[in-house]
């Protein structure tokens, strides 16, 4: 029986609520095998974005001896008998979205500040990516962000992007920077999902200042009402009638070298793209979450090989079950898809809750072992205390890497 993982989101939960939460899965048969709560981030009562924001279990990576699982604020990392090994968080790194290991260091996608972060398996950062520096890979999209993160800054964490009072979220994520992976060459693809103009990012700040205000329901209850009096066709997922202006997903592919060039744009997106996965023979696979698309593309040319429609849904995650099948998360529902065929061989249904969407899967290794009954009050068994209590007094929560040993933690300011 093979087996998948998969991380999900809960929108619409109150800070009280799990938002997210893992599932084992038969990928043959649909046939949901556990399902376990995600630990919570910190500051969810201070969030004030309903539809996702620092809800839910994000991204997931996995090697013969760990596993690396991910909120909006931390990585934490197991052994295949999900023994805890430690804890990943920086305060530059926030909204974490897809993660992976390469050798012993582990790539974070940092959403929130348009960063990736490259980290020992200690916690300590290596080296990062700041995606709104002038670039070749820029200057072939046409687009010119405003830089307000100095390379020092990002490594000190002078801002704690974890905690959504320090900043202007509207400011910060320009490129919705939320997925990678490695082509056999060493090169890595990154995924910038929803790069945004200046006239768009005005807009968006607009609506975090009426969300803060409590204006928003006010205003989409106004919206929906000029919709229906302009027989407007619904976007499942946009509520606006006018829209800022539209948007660009790209895919930036970054050499060994760190010179960055751009891959692919995609025109014309209302939501990010997400889901980037390389494929054995260097090709890649991105979904257009907007249009419900599965595009197959060759990341040095940059042409697409076949463009598929999938679903209505939102479209996210991507994983190998074989060699022309990829197995794709829309909503709550599991997507197998034939990329030689390009046709839908099936489809399950992973949950029945309608605020609780698929956010990563991965192919689950055979050795590994059940999952934790709850992942909070398993981190709280071995370390203690919980993630977000160590995330807002500042310490951190260093573990001996050794597979199969007993932690050991110290708590240092």
């Amino acid at each position: 029986m093979k087996r998948v993982v998969i991380s999900t989101a809960r929108r619409h939960t109150q800070p009280d609520e799990v938002s997210g939460n893992v599932y084992l899965v038969d990928a043959e048969t649909g046939c949901v095998l556990q399902r376990s709560a995600m630990i919570e981030p910190p500051y969810r009562a201070e969030d004030t974005n309903p539809r996702g924001g620092m809800r839910g279990c994000k991204g997931i990576s996995i090697r013969e001896d760990q596993i690396a699982i991910a909120n909006s604020a931390a990585v934490f990392r197991y052994d295949p008998q999900w023994n805890l090994l430690g804890m990943i968080s920086h305060p530059s790194c926030s909204a974490i979205h897809d993660i992976a290991f390469q050798g012993d260091t582990l790539w974070v996608t940092s959403a929130r500040t348009d960063v990736l972060m490259q980290f020992d398996l200690f916690g300590e950062l290596l080296q990062h990516y700041y995606l709104r520096n002038p670039s070749p890979a820029l200057s072939k999209l046409g687009w010119r962000p405003p830089v307000l993160l100095p390379d020092e800054h990002i490594r000190q964490g002078k801002i704690d992007f974890r905690n959504p009072l320090t900043h202007d979220q509207e400011s910060y994520d320009r490129a919705h920077l939320n997925s990678l992976c490695f082509l056999s060459n060493g090169e890595m693809l990154v995924s910038l999902g929803q790069v945004i103009g200046s006239e768009q990012a005005f807009l968006l700040q607009l609506k975090g200042r009426l969300i803060r205000l409590g204006l928003w329901p006010l205003f989409l209850s106004f919206n929906r009402a000029i919709g229906s009096l302009l027989r407007k066709p619904k976007d499942l997922h946009s509520n606006l009638v006018v829209r800022p202006g539209k948007s660009l997903s790209a895919v930036v592919r970054i050499s060994p070298a760190g010179r960055h060039t751009l891959s692919l744009a995609i025109p014309d997106v209302s939501t990010p793209s997400h889901s980037l996965l390389a494929l054995p023979d260097d090709s890649v696979v991105y979904l257009n979450t907007s249009a419900g698309t599965v595009l197959h593309f060759d990341p040095q040319s940059g042409t697409v090989i076949s463009t598929t429609k999938v679903t209505d849904g939102f479209l996210r995650g991507a994983a190998m079950l074989s060699e022309n099948t990829v197995l794709l998360g829309s909503k709550g529902e599991l997507i197998v898809f034939g990329l030689d065929t390009q046709r839908i061989a099936s489809t399950y249904r992973l949950t029945d809750d309608p605020n609780e969407a698929v956010y990563d899967i991965k192919v689950f290794p055979e050795h590994y072992a059940d999952l934790p009954a709850s992942f909070e009050e398993h981190f709280e068994r071995s370390a203690g205390c919980g993630a977000a209590e160590l995330i807002k007094t500042g310490r951190k929560l260093q573990a001996r890497d050794a597979v199969g040993a007993n932690a050991e933690f110290t708590d240092t300011i």
